[in-house]
């Protein structure tokens, strides 16, 4: 079953179209990037998908449920899709470990449990869970957006990352993390 299919999306900022006529199928257990130039559409795909704005036209179906079409607009909330942004946007009076478990709640059922194995997943010693955002590294950081955007439900529909991600993809020495690359696809290409 596929995890995301979009058909014919577009998206209009008043005559610009942002996204025009984008269809897109996305397999379970794949990574797909979505290139090109600046002003191209990619960050407006995204938030399409998200559930940040809604489609002037066309489909978004998240493993077969319709979360975008004609009079059907689930919010972003409810779509179990985590965005991941540039700049990690951690809530600075949180640490560590209150960044990661932020969207559980706490009393969320093995929360404990759930941000150690998030940060083990993202590579992070345990010891930095009481650590405060200010006292990370760029690359700190954006591991620690990345544990926070999974957080929420073990079983999370997608991650979107609207920019260059490297702690997502990229060891921080050169080395690439485990994982299976998908297709490239620049919108407007058919």
């Amino acid at each position: 079953m596929s995890t995301l299919t979009l058909t014919g999306i577009t998206k209009r900022y008043g005559s610009v179209a942002a996204v025009d006529n984008v269809s897109l199928k996305v397999e379970h257990g794949t990574r797909t990037a979505v290139v090109g130039p600046s002003g191209s559409g990619k960050t407006t795909l995204l938030r399409l998908i998200a559930g940040f704005e809604p489609p002037e036209a066309g489909c978004i179906a998240i493993d077969g449920e319709v979360v975008a079409d004609q009079g059907v607009i689930v919010p972003a909330h409810r779509r179990s899709v985590g965005v991941v942004s540039q700049h990690g946007a951690l809530f600075p009076h949180l640490t560590v470990a209150g960044n990661i478990g932020f969207g559980m709640g706490r009393r969320a059922k093995d929360r404990d449990r759930r941000i150690a194995e998030l940060l083990d997943a993202v590579e992070l010693p345990q010891a930095m869970g009481g650590r405060k955002p200010r006292d990370l590294s760029g690359g700190e950081q954006q591991r620690v957006a990345l544990a926070r955007a999974a957080a929420p439900d073990a079983a999370r529909r997608a991650l979107l990352f609207p920019r260059h991600f490297p702690a997502g993809g990229d060891a921080g020495d050169g080395r690439a993390r485990p994982g299976r690359c998908g297709h490239h696809h620049r919108p407007g290409d058919p």
